[in-house]
């Protein structure tokens, strides 16, 4: 690899390192206006919380198999931030969760996702690897 496209990679890993920071931070303060985000599993709760996100993660699993969850999401939760993978399972259940959300009266957003998809430029499909880019861990700890 010659040294132009080097830096263009290092650029880019700087770009989306400051992006994931931007998107953390808008997470944080929408959760503070009642939002919550909606995630596959338990390793994309991990890896959010690992990049700093504070406010309350649903998964799917538990969304869908608790009438708890079920009842603290129409009581707590304005809005609900769908941050399912990027990949077309993914895609799919952001689909199937925007229209479950709805029949519960909560507002669903796919913005975040959409912006994460376009800013990531196919570098990773799964929300679990975004703990690649915490703060202090990986290739990009550096970068800052």
């Amino acid at each position: 690899m010659g040294p132009a496209r080097a830096q263009r990679q290092e650029r880019r890993f700087r770009e989306f390192v400051s992006f994931l920071g931007g998107l953390v931070k808008e997470l944080n303060d929408l959760s503070s206006e009642g939002a919550a985000v909606l995630v596959e599993g338990k390793r994309d709760v991990t890896a959010l919380r690992e990049l700093g996100y504070t406010g309350p993660v649903f998964t799917v699993s538990i969304l869908t198999s608790s009438a708890a969850a079920r009842l603290e999401l129409r009581r707590d939760v304005s809005t609900m931030i769908i941050l399912t993978d990027l990949d077309s399972e993914g895609r799919r259940l952001a689909a199937r969760y925007v229209k479950f959300l709805s029949h519960e009266g909560i507002s669903a957003s796919l913005a975040q996702r959409r912006r994460l998809s376009g800013a990531s430029r196919g570098v990773f499909l799964h929300i679990e690897n975004l703990r690649r880019f915490a703060l202090g861990e990986g290739p990009l700890a550096n970068l800052e």
